[in-house]
């Protein structure tokens, strides 16, 4: 009876003859061998290595070929044989293995020359991408690109070109970049376009970028820095006011650095500047409305017209110290207001404005009823960097303000200050008032003691009452309502054997000469000694001769009619 074999039958038979077959062919998995390419598609090479085994081998294994041979169906050549059969049933070759050691010395005469190498990205790995470039390789997150790019999908499996950093045969280790192709490429066409301009060129390029500073131009290859001050003539707080990425724009070379290779645009350059038309359009003392363009903690910018824009300082704001002082509470960009024209410097492109001089000033009517001299009522409402500030009219808000050395025409002014607090009614003096700036005496409300002195110069003889007596000299008082001066110890006598404090004490009447005199600073010194001089002077030139051996008590007793005591 015949029996028909089952299917395991076959198959057992099947494998029977074909790992016959394959040790016929003496192939061993590990080993490089010889095969024909059979088909060539677009992803993969099929290659026969014994005439019934092929295996699919990645295209890009085929890519690194320093001679540039390109393989064609029937052609041979060598392969790993890297597993006879998989769990597939598939053959699994490398050309790329095969080729490790031959691929490693091409790249590595590559990296010697400087030369770029062809690969391929296959995916990203911890820190960067691999690469094949007929081995593998690694590419560093930050040598991608010369910017940053958070997607790199469009780049896999695409043939490309590398710079070799680094190799190391040791550790197998090799690491490429893809920047340093794209610098190198952009560097050359940067050069070849600078060497295009020339100064005063008129040029198109495109917002690349917008910063604080200005804005990056591209001029076609070549990037451009368009400075703030460049882009127009008004006042902008930031590019991103007039300008956008992608902006087309029409520009004007202003400047070239040949040692940097940087070339400096303008866009206003292409416009006329308006300060040639200033002086025909406006004099001082115009009235013109304008709009607020900055404001700044010393006043406001206004711009008049197209790129004309002057200062408003803020002492011009108005006739109000504490409005002053805080233009950012009172004004706001782009608010409209009326100005005053005040200077005009087209030389400096400088433009003075103020609103206060649109209206009358309070001072004027103050100093009319209140003139340099008169003496007020007032009330304290600030102290402040050793001044203390006085109310002088609330409905307009006007103050004065009293320094410290006009408290007292004695005392320490540092203690003297320490007196008075706000809230404290005083009554001041005016002493001066001018540029709406009012001044007050507290220390002159009772007299000026260097009024004593106005018909005095230096070199007057004054007789002074003793106040006091010290280490320091002598504290006396000029006259009997004059002010208080020192005599220094060294002053009090013509010998330094009679300059002794003790010869003097408390209510003693001494005469003594102005040695400095200045009653706009009120201050006076006073000198004993220079008296002693010039008393001395004028009995030698009277009576006597310095060289005839008398002494000067001789003399003054002959001028007295006396004869000297032996």
């Amino acid at each position: 009876m015949v029996t028909n074999p089952t299917n395991e039958e076959y198959s057992d038979e099947f494998d029977t003859l074909l790992a016959q077959s394959i040790e016929k062919s003496n192939l061993k998995e590990g080993s490089v061998i010889k095969g024909i390419i059979t088909e060539i598609d677009e992803d993969a090479v099929i290659v026969d290595v014994c005439g019934k085994t092929e295996g699919r081998i990645p295209k890009r294994e085929f890519a690194f070929q320093r001679d540039g041979k390109e393989f064609a169906v029937g052609d041979e050549c060598e392969v790993l044989l890297e597993k006879i059969e998989n769990h597939n049933g598939e053959c699994i070759l490398s050309r790329s293995r095969a080729k490790a050691a031959e691929i490693w010395k091409e790249i590595e005469k590559s990296f010697e020359n400087n030369e770029q190498v062809q690969g391929v990205i296959l995916g990203k790995i911890k820190g960067g991408l691999s690469v094949d470039i007929g081995v593998p390789a690694f590419l560093p997150g930050s040598q991608v690109d010369t910017r940053p790019l958070r997607d790199v999908s469009h780049l896999l499996n695409t043939p490309l070109f590398f710079s070799i950093l680094k190799m190391d045969a040791k550790k197998s280790n090799i690491v490429v970049s893809r920047r340093a192709v794209i610098e190198e490429t952009q560097r050359d066409i940067r050069q070849k376009k600078f060497s295009e301009f020339a100064l005063g060129d008129v040029v198109t390029g495109v917002v690349k970028a917008v910063l604080e500073y200005g804005c990056f131009i591209d001029l076609g290859g070549y990037d451009s820095l368009l400075h703030s001050s460049d882009i127009t003539w008004k006042r902008i707080a930031h590019p991103s006011e007039v300008l956008k990425v992608g902006d087309e724009l029409t520009l004007k070379i202003i400047k070239i650095d040949e040692s940097k290779a940087r070339v400096s645009v303008s866009l206003k350059a292409l416009s006329g500047d308006p300060w040639d038309n200033m002086s025909s359009k406006f004099k001082v003392g115009d009235k013109v409305s304008g709009r607020v363009s900055n404001v700044e903690s010393y006043g406001i910018f206004v711009e008049v017209m197209d790129g004309i824009e002057g200062l408003v300082h803020s002492s011009e704001l108005s006739h109000s110290s504490k409005f002053n002082a805080s233009p950012g509470q009172n004004f706001a960009r782009s608010q409209s207001v009326d100005v005053i024209i005040q200077e005009i410097d087209t030389s400096k492109r400088r433009l003075g404005l103020s609103i206060k001089a649109l209206t009358p000033s309070p001072y004027k009517n103050f100093n009319e009823k209140n003139p340099v001299g008169s003496i007020i009522e007032t009330e304290v409402t600030n102290i402040k960097d050793n001044i203390i500030f006085c109310l002088l009219d609330k409905e307009n808000d006007l103050d004065g303000a009293i320094f410290k050395n006009e408290l007292h025409w004695e005392n320490d002014p540092k203690e003297e200050i320490k007196k008075y607090k706000v809230g404290d009614k005083v009554k001041a003096k005016i002493i001066s008032n001018e540029n709406e700036k009012i001044a007050l005496s507290i220390r002159e409300v009772g007299g000026n003691p260097f009024d004593e002195l106005k018909d005095k110069t230096k070199g007057s003889v004054v007789t002074c009452n003793v106040l006091e007596v010290g280490d320091f000299g002598v504290k006396v008082r000029i006259g009997d309502n004059g002010p208080v001066s020192i005599i220094k110890k060294n002053e009090l006598a013509l010998t330094k054997a009679e300059c002794r404090v003790e010869r003097f004490a408390r209510n003693d009447r001494v005469d003594a000469m102005i040695t400095a005199l200045d009653l706009s600073s009120y201050k006076v010194s006073l000198s004993i000694k220079s008296l002693e001089m010039s008393d001395q002077k004028l009995a030698l030139e009277r009576y006597g001769d310095v060289n005839s051996g008398s002494s000067l008590g001789d003399i003054l007793s002959s001028a007295l009619g006396k004869k000297p005591e032996k």
